[in-house]
């Protein structure tokens, strides 16, 4: 009851703030646009800067709890795909974004908020060790699965590079990796550019949880065949993902108990929007993506409760 009063209730009450502002003239589908693109172009790449731009954070940048995340999201993604495909009789293109919406976390507007929250700078620090790489390794999987799926005859790299390349231009990745650069050369940040910074820093996190909130109001869960899929999509996301995150971490890897949880936490966090935009830009899957995104945002407050209550330092 603690973790959720002091962690879970202030995360999740910001998105309820956006929510209904989303419904209501306060933010209309612009404004909405407006304040997302604050927090992804200006805030969380100053926090993300801040957060890996001391002296030392690049050195030891190790990559066991990387390792142990990112094998337990190749692991659901091989159950996606079956699933998927046993179940459901969904084409590869489809598979691919039914895969993506199983595997792939919201890191950032969500995750990031209660990382911080949860476990403070360090957190925020081991948790940039699984952002760093997040959409560089799974954006460029799903994207080849629904190439392949829809006949590309290109060859692998025209298929691969486009996303690497809109990856490493992401703003995101831009003020990580600059942080971890700026960490190289042991300076500090100027007093008044660390003072603009750090004001900067600290609205990246109720910004980012309000503009999700109002986008998910401006969404809609469709009731259909598709929210079979979703539930299923929810079951490998939230329960399974992070049990098998969390082995892998603890028993594989043998992690220190605050990575393990914050890769558990980070597995344990629903769908990211990059599911939506994949399944848009490809024109595939769309209402699954949505119902997929919507319904796991729902239920993790179920998942993220449960892994913080068993994981988390009292």
């Amino acid at each position: 009851m603690v973790i959720f009063i002091n962690i879970i209730l202030p995360v999740f009450g910001l998105i309820l703030v956006g929510y209904v502002a989303g419904r209501t003239p306060i933010l209309p589908a612009a404004a909405v646009r407006g304040v997302a693109n604050a927090a992804t172009w200006l805030m969380i790449p100053v926090l993300l800067f801040r957060s890996t731009a001391a002296e030392g954070t690049a050195r030891n940048m190790e990559p066991a709890i990387a390792l142990a995340y990112f094998g337990g999201c190749l692991v659901i993604l091989a159950l996606a795909l079956a699933c998927g495909r046993t179940l459901f009789r969904l084409r590869l293109d489809q598979l691919g974004v039914f895969g993506m919406a199983a595997m792939y976390s919201n890191a950032v507007l969500l995750g990031l908020p209660l990382v911080q929250t949860a476990f403070g700078p360090e957190g925020v620090i081991l948790q940039t060790k699984i952002i760093a790489f997040h959409s560089l390794i799974l954006l460029p999987v799903t994207t080849i699965l629904i190439a392949v799926g829809r006949g590309h005859s290109g060859g692998l790299l025209s298929i691969v590079l486009p996303a690497v390349r809109e990856t490493l231009s992401n703003p995101i990745i831009i003020g990580l990796l600059s942080g971890l650069a700026w960490s190289f050369t042991g300076l500090g940040i100027w007093e008044p550019l660390d003072r603009m910074t750090a004001m900067l820093a600290a609205a990246a996190s109720p910004t980012a949880l309000i503009a999700l909130g109002a986008a998910q109001a401006q969404s809609a869960l469709r009731i259909g065949g598709e929210l079979v899929e979703a539930l299923t999509v929810a079951v490998l996301k939230l329960v399974l993902h992070p049990l098998v995150v969390w082995l892998l971490a603890a028993k594989v890897a043998g992690l220190s108990p605050e990575a393990v949880a914050v890769a558990t936490v980070t597995a344990a966090l629903p769908a990211g929007a990059n599911v939506y935009l994949q399944a848009h830009q490809f024109g595939c899957y769309v209402a699954g993506a949505v119902n997929a995104v919507m319904l796991t945002t729902l239920l993790s407050v179920v998942s993220i409760t449960v892994v913080l209550a068993l994981l988390h330092p009292v």
